[in-house]
């Protein structure tokens, strides 16, 4: 059976939410030109951290992928498609906190 998210529901597997979410309410142009700028300059970042041995570039391009996501839908389903190719472990330890101490609980 396929989900929503385009995820097929494999028995056994807790099903995740996206990453980032596609189905929000649209974001006006100035928020939108502002995280495009945001996600440049980490992106920016990371190439100076790609260059200089004393600054990893990783986080950098990690957080600049996000950015845009959260700036444009198509980017969004882009990172939650390649999100979904991750093993399970991983996929959990990228969700927040909060939200991976509600995964194991089932008295709610």
């Amino acid at each position: 059976m396929e989900a929503e998210t385009g995820e097929l529901s494999v028995p056994g597997r807790t099903m995740l939410p996206d990453l980032i979410r596609v189905d929000g309410p649209a974001r006006g142009w100035w928020t939108r030109a502002g995280l495009v700028s945001a996600a440049v300059v980490f992106l920016a970042l990371g190439v100076v951290g790609w260059l200089l041995p004393v600054v990893t570039g990783i986080p950098f391009y990690v957080l600049g992928l996000l950015t845009l996501g959260m700036a444009s839908r198509r980017m969004a389903r882009r990172i939650n498609s390649w999100e979904r190719r991750l093993p399970q472990r991983l996929r959990v330890r990228l969700r927040p906190k909060r939200f991976r101490q509600g995964l194991g609980d089932a008295r709610e």
